[in-house]
């Protein structure tokens, strides 16, 4: 497992392109175990609501454990979700993250603005207090009013932030009514995760789980609807759901194909200005997005996508 540093690219990077992040119970090790094998991009060892109050001494052992284990290239990357900022479990699970070498924590009911700020103090003053630490980048969880409605602080977020993911279960009940995985307070979330990740230069942000671990045709529809709205990924909650969130959100053959079309007759010296490609006006805005996909596409291989072509 490699030592996290927020200037290490290549843990960034895998961040950065990453599809689907596992939940694991941090009190399951033998959970963890299979998690690693799963296939998926990441996994997240829980702390917080897979894990009651009196066992999470033993998750974080659990996470410990993993620090003096030698790591796998191979292996996906580790995160683990710890407890909220300012409740009484935050300061140890953040110490096991960093004693247990993970590549990053997630963290709930995240709130930009003046509180992620105190979050990113407090984070720097255990890394300090703990001889060789290094900056432990940050998936900030939204999950309540007060998350979304800070999206759009001026402040911007912590630099240790590297992507921002949505908890729509926790969102709903902070609204006080019933969950709903689609409807306009899920269109209204997840339009502002999106907007303000591009705006703060982040990747594409992190669905929330389909809560029905069966339900192939619908999780297969919900990753669809987080795909074309602009998320790059999903959390998951089982392993079955891992292959289709990661086909969900990879390039289809189509994109490749067009954005390989239109970026080399973009990039032909007789070009000017827009272009026709096909039946399609291609301009610099059409182009940026052949690019993107592109990117997309390659940057897969840091994850191990040995089929991306």
């Amino acid at each position: 497992m490699t030592t996290v540093s927020s200037r290490d690219p290549e843990i960034e990077q895998r961040s950065s392109v990453a599809r689907s992040f596992l939940f694991v119970p941090g009190d399951r090790p033998d959970r963890v175990g299979k998690a690693l094998g799963s296939g998926a991009d990441a996994i997240i060892i829980d702390l917080e609501d897979a894990v009651r109050p009196e066992v999470r001494p033993y998750a974080r052992s659990v996470i410990r454990e993993l620090g003096e284990q030698p790591g796998v290239p191979s292996q996906p990357l580790i995160f683990a979700r710890v407890n909220p900022f300012g409740s009484t479990d935050f300061a140890e699970d953040v110490e096991a993250a960093i004693d247990g070498r993970v590549d990053g924590i997630v963290m709930p009911k995240f709130v930009p603005g003046q509180a992620a700020t105190e979050m990113d103090a407090a984070l720097s003053a255990i890394e300090s207090s703990r001889a060789g630490s290094d900056r432990m980048p940050v998936i900030g969880l939204v999950e309540s009013a007060a998350g979304l409605l800070g999206l759009s602080a001026p402040t911007g977020f912590p630099s240790r932030v590297k992507r921002l993911a949505f908890g729509a279960a926790d969102f709903y009940a902070d609204l006080r009514i019933s969950y709903h995985p689609s409807g306009i307070h899920t269109d209204l979330a997840m339009a502002a995760l999106v907007v303000a990740s591009a705006a703060q230069g982040l990747p594409a942000p992190l669905d929330s789980p389909h809560f029905s671990i069966g339900d192939d045709v619908g999780l297969e529809a919900a990753v669809g609807r987080a795909r074309d709205r602009g998320f790059g990924g999903g959390l998951c909650i089982h392993p079955n759901q891992i292959a289709l969130v990661n086909a969900g959100f990879a390039a289809s053959e189509d994109e490749r194909a067009w954005a390989v079309k239109v970026l080399a007759a973009w990039d032909d010296p007789s070009s000017a200005g827009a272009i026709r490609v096909g039946d399609e006006l291609i301009d610099e805005a059409m182009a940026r997005r052949a690019r993107q996909i592109i990117v997309q596409v390659e940057s897969l291989r840091v994850l191990g996508e040995k089929d991306v072509t």
